[in-house]
C-alpha cells in the first residue's frame, strides 16, 4: 500500500535527503514552498505530514514500496527530470559554492577566476 502522507521522520535517509531531522524540515519546507493543501497535522500528535507530490519524482518510489530492495532494482527509481536535479544540487551548495556560482552568473569567467585573464600572468 502506497503511503500519501509522510513525516520528517519518514524521509530520514531517502534519495537525496540529509540524515538530521532540521536538515530534512528543512529540506520539506523547501519543496513544499508555495503549495497549498501539502502540509497538515498528524492526527493526535505534535508532528507535520507532507504529502508524497512534493517529493521528487526519483524518491516516490522508495515511498511507495514496501521493500526497499525492489525499488532498488527498477530503472525508473533512478529516473529524474533534469530541473529536479539541478535543484536538488544547487539546494546543497554551500555557502561558498553559491557565491561562486553568483559571481559567474553575474560577471562571467573572469570574476570566477581572475588570474585566466591576467595580462602579467606566467602561463
Amino acid at each position: 500500500m502506497s503511503k500519501e502522507w509522510l513525516t520528517i521522520q519518514e524521509c530520514i535517509g531517502l534519495p537525496g535527503f540529509p540524515g538530521s531531522v532540521p536538515a530534512v524540515r528543512n529540506r520539506l519546507n523547501i519543496l513544499n514552498t508555495g503549495q497549498e493543501g501539502v502540509k497538515r497535522k498528524r492526527r493526535k500528535s505534535k508532528a507535520w505530514e507532507d504529502h508524497i507530490s512534493i517529493l521528487p519524482v526519483y524518491v516516490r518510489p522508495y515511498v511507495a514500496d514496501s521493500d526497499p530492495a525492489s525499488v532498488r532494482n527498477e530503472a525508473s527509481a533512478w529516473e529524474a527530470e533534469p530541473k529536479e536535479i539541478w535543484d536538488m544540487m544547487f539546494r546543497l551548495l554551500t555557502p561558498e559554492q553559491l557565491q561562486v556560482t553568483y559571481l559567474f552568473g553575474t560577471k562571467g569567467i573572469g570574476a570566477v577566476l581572475p588570474s585566466l585573464f591576467d595580462n602579467n600572468s606566467g602561463y
